[in-house]
């Protein structure tokens, strides 16, 4: 997605499997052009350029022609996402779930799912699913608290229910945001006129978020997650300059 949530998954995700190794591209639909979610073109031409697996993150739990295509072509699909199901309704009025056919759906909403809280954003399933990724290749989590920072400005933004989980993920991110060592994040923070304050949820929801979310309203999330991946400061003052002017 090319909103706060979906480019702070974006960029879990990615950082994550380019660390342990992965050739990975990302991908963001264009909000005028190709509008929300998975479509048909985007997963033709992710094929023809050699894509094997697709991930996807903040949707596809509606994508199901879309996921369905992905398969036809020979591609491993993913689906981490934190929406309600598809369902018909048989004659009897009952509700009948509709899953997409990937591989793997992982959505705490879907019926027979045992995680007990349902009310994650995809930026925080994103953490959990990355630290357990680094787990299963036996690497540090090297990436422990800078997520966990992305995942509290996606919860914030995503406005889902203030409880449980996320009332810890935003109160312990916040803490890490405020003292972050991520570029492209700490280039925002210092150009939004910010660095000297201890971040809030009012910082988190109020002047990073937008400047985030004007890329995918107005031009391209693209840039957004090109900030938060890039390492030189420069680079990254130019881009998180292009955030805040939008």
């Amino acid at each position: 997605d090319y909103d706060v949530d979906g480019v702070m998954s974006t960029t879990i995700l990615y950082k994550t499997l380019k660390h342990l190794g992965a050739d990975v591209i990302f991908y963001l639909p264009h909000r005028q052009k190709e509008g929300y979610g998975m479509n048909c073109d985007a997963v033709r031409e992710l094929k023809e350029s050699g894509i094997d697996v697709i991930l996807t993150c903040d949707n596809g739990i509606a994508a199901l022609e879309e996921i369905a295509l992905a398969k036809e072509l020979g591609i491993t699909t993913v689906v981490l996402d934190h929406h309600e199901c598809q369902y018909s309704e048989n004659q009897n009025g009952e509700k009948i779930i509709k899953l997409p056919p990937a591989d793997a759906v992982i959505d705490a909403k879907q019926p027979l799912c045992e995680y007990p809280f349902k009310f994650l954003c995809a930026g925080a399933m994103s953490y959990k699913f990355s630290k357990l990724l680094f787990e299963a290749f036996n690497k540090e989590f090297v990436y422990n608290k800078e997520f966990l920072s992305f995942a509290a400005v996606a919860t914030v933004c995503d406005i889902v229910d203030m409880l449980d989980e996320n009332r810890i993920i935003v109160k312990n991110g916040l803490k890490e945001l405020t003292r972050t060592t991520n570029t492209g994040m700490r280039a925002l923070i210092n150009l939004t006129g910010i660095s000297d304050r201890e971040i809030n949820e009012y910082h988190a929801g109020f002047v990073i978020g937008p400047c985030i979310n004007a890329t995918g309203r107005l031009e391209s999330a693209t840039t957004a997650v090109k900030l938060f991946t890039e390492n030189d400061y420069n680079k990254a003052y130019e881009l998180a300059k292009e955030l805040v002017d939008l």
